[in-house]
């Protein structure tokens, strides 16, 4: 190598310094990851020995002559020169050299051109530039080799390219920071490591009987843990984690869960214990004031925190290998441990789309830890799959605290003034006297009526539901916990299913409109959650001209009307006034209510198999369609099934006619937008205006936003008359 030779110009930088500087970043990178260990367990290769070769030759292009007299005058924007495909011509003509194929796709990929999308900068790439078909159809080549492997060895090949490829380009960014001289230097990569904060008069650890199952199971590869709310799950689920890195299975954990709000709350309620990073479409919102907030935001995009706190949705994305950056997320997912929070919050899509990625973790030996306060027996094939016997839950439900149920009322629908249902005395006297309450409604509007209503005799009050903007969701989510938080000041909380999960409130009274068991026992989770005191529970069954209204538990076929689900209707005939439930009648009755195995719907099988299809075509070379780094759904595959929703401004106000670029754009549309239904669009036509915006130089999107004046509020969100979700 020419000791002369440019890799940058701005600041001026030679290639072997820049080469030192990669090579020396991988070292580090292997060194604090230990990514070789489980590398050469499942390959048999030397990940070092890799990485460090393709660190080495990953530039060598820029050793061109036509490379370094563009860089000498300054216009390497005219190079006609594709420097990685350079590099892996020149290892070609060096016959000291010899790299295996892993090495030599992570140098062709390290720009993120591997991809249908830049076939021509493979071949000829226009006027001026190399002609490299030849490594084009070689990658195609082996691409295509690939796709032919039963799924299993396909898992572990992609595997295999992946940790180099993805590893070469971490190197390379970080070294490329360091040599920035107004660039801070990259955020440290650590190991999770987690240090239990209960301790008992002696110094000793206090771990609940959850804690305690969870660490006497940690060798379990696959661990299906079943516990009320309440009980300690998650400190359990981070002591078991905790094994996992102590005993080389991971290096790291992510926590995955059903929705990015209760990824928020979760995130909110682990980062005094653990280094972790929060990923979802808005989190940014949450972490806005954080500093360095887009480095941190891509780190935990990336799985890279010690601890990760995402969707599943997010998880499942990085299988398809649609962007480059699913291949350094897959990487890092096989050496993390996989915590799946609430893992019976999902629809049949969602769960084929979980036996599918559980059968590509069982390859690659992650261990999983699935987690529910009331999975049903019936539904644990998802998590084992191949296995005709997936083995019971471990479980620690116990019968210590009770749920009464007080009084069942039937409430017909409220509207502006409070006309039309039954008399609410009962809910103002419940309000009056209860210090702490929570109430709990099946739908936006119903939420929106109780609030009303409870509004003229509470000023401690605060509503929460999907229709805010995701500041206001932060607002309201903080709100909640100084009132019902443990210690707090007391209020009532009215909420939608948002509130179900992860928010770590409680009160000794709770109103909830009928819901399906498993989500009846969520709910009553927040019952005395930091007591050992029995809970109050006043059940509604929401009407509608006189009848059961079933919104959103159940089908809502087109013009016919909201039909109940069988779990719905079962819990209806079941639960009764006067009744006492423990924790473990909640989970028993569960477990009654989805007593046949779970069957996937033909919609969950076709989106299922596109997974698989996802997996195989974009194992190595990316499509020629590209996604936005927060989108998880591709043209043929959904995470999961939403009904068609509109993104609508709150006021026009709120609307630019020109923004900066996507990443502007973005952070308005979460900022200043809520989702809607469709129907409720049309339905509500008149209230919306549709607006072209410039994005960037040369973009155009359509808007959607509310006329003034807005229905939309702080203290109340967006609801309309009727409203059904």
């Amino acid at each position: 190598m020419n000791d002369n030779a440019l890799a940058k110009t701005d600041p001026p930088l030679t290639l072997q310094e820049h080469t030192e500087d990669v090579v020396a970043e991988a070292e580090s990178i292997l060194a604090r990851l230990r990514y070789h260990v489980k590398y050469h367990r499942l390959t048999g290769a030397d990940l070092r020995e890799r990485l460090l070769q393709a660190a080495v030759h990953h530039d060598r292009g820029k050793a061109h002559a036509r490379w370094q007299k563009c860089a000498e005058e300054d216009r390497l924007r005219e190079v006609g020169l594709r420097h990685e495909l350079a590099s892996l011509r020149a290892i070609d003509g060096d016959e000291n050299v010899s790299l295996d194929d892993p090495s030599r796709v992570a140098i062709g990929a390290h720009h993120n051109k591997l991809s249908w999308a830049h076939e021509a900068r493979w071949t000829t790439g226009g006027p001026g530039y190399d002609d490299h078909t030849g490594y084009w159809q070689a990658m195609r080549e082996r691409q295509r080799n690939g796709r032919h492997e039963d799924f299993s060895a396909l898992v572990r090949q992609r595997y295999e390219y992946d940790v180099v490829r993805a590893l070469l380009q971490l190197a390379d960014r970080r070294a490329s920071q360091i040599e920035s001289p107004e660039a801070p230097d990259p955020l440290p990569l650590r190991p999770f490591r987690y240090h239990f904060p209960h301790t008992d008069e002696d110094g000793a650890p206090s771990y609940r009987p959850v804690q305690e199952a969870a660490l006497e199971h940690a060798d379990e590869p696959t661990l299906a843990l079943r516990s009320e709310t309440g009980s300690g799950k998650t400190a359990a689920s981070l002591l078991w984690a905790r094994e996992q890195v102590r005993n080389q299975r991971a290096r790291r954990a992510i926590i995955a869960l059903p929705t990015r709000f209760t990824a928020s709350s979760l995130a909110a309620d682990t980062e005094t214990h653990v280094t972790s990073g929060l990923y979802h479409s808005s989190a940014w919102q949450h972490l806005n004031d954080a500093d360095r907030l887009f480095e941190r935001l891509s780190m935990a995009r990336q799985f890279l925190y010690p601890l990760t706190v995402t969707t599943i949705d997010q998880v499942l994305a990085c299988l398809t290998g649609r962007r480059e950056e699913d291949h350094l997320r897959f990487a890092n997912l096989a050496h993390s441990a996989l915590i799946i929070d609430e893992c019976d919050f999902y629809d049949d899509v969602v769960q084929a789309n979980i036996e599918t990625m559980m059968s590509v973790l069982r390859e690659l030996e992650v261990p999983v830890l699935v987690m529910s306060a009331t999975l049903p027996d019936e539904h644990l094939s998802v998590y084992f799959p191949g296995r005709d016997d997936p083995p019971s839950p471990l479980d620690t439900t116990t019968a210590d605290t009770t749920v009464e149920i007080a009084s069942i009322h039937g409430v017909g629908e409220l509207d502006q003034d409070e006309e039309g249902a039954e008399d609410m005395d009962w809910l103002v006297d419940t309000a009056r006297e209860a210090s702490r309450l929570i109430v709990y409604a099946n739908t936006v509007d119903r939420a929106a009526a109780y609030y009303r209503l409870l509004a003229r005799h509470r000023d401690d009050l605060v509503l929460y539901h999907s229709r805010f903007t995701e500041p206001h969701k932060a607002d309201k989510e903080r709100a909640i916990r100084s009132m019902l938080g443990d210690g707090g000041s007391g209020g009532v909380a009215v909420m939608t299913q948002i509130g179900e999960m992860s928010l770590n409130v409680s009160a000794p009274v709770m109103v909830s409109e009928l819901c399906p068991i498993d989500r009846l026992a969520q709910r009553t989770g927040r019952l005395s959650r930091f007591t050992d005191t029995d809970g109050t529970l006043h059940l509604i069954r929401p009407l509608r001209d006189g009848t059961l209204y079933p919104a959103p538990y159940g089908t809502l076929p087109p013009g016919e009307g909201w039909q109940a689900s069988d779990a719905l209707l079962q819990t209806d005939e079941e639960l009764q006034e006067g009744q006492r439930l423990t924790k473990l009648d909640l989970k028993e009755r569960t477990n009654a209510v989805y007593n046949e195995p779970l069957s996937f719907s033909d919609q969950a099988e076709r989106n299922q198999e596109a997974l698989r299809q996802e997996f195989r075509q974009h194992w190595l070379i990316r499509p020629q369609t590209t996604q936005e780094e927060d989108e998880t759904d591709t043209a043929r595959w959904q995470s999961r099934i939403i009904g068609p929703q509109v993104e609508v401004f709150v006021s026009e106000d709120h609307v630019q006619g020109q923004y900066e670029g996507y990443r502007a754009y973005q952070q308005a549309t979460t900022q200043y937008a809520v989702s809607i239904p469709s129907y409720r669009y049309d339905q509500y036509s008149d209230r919306f205006v549709t607006q072209e915006v410039e994005v960037g130089t040369d973009n155009i999107e359509q808007v959607v936003a509310l006329t003034e004046p807005s229905p939309y509020d702080q203290d109340t969100g967006l609801v309309f008359s009727q409203d059904t979700d």
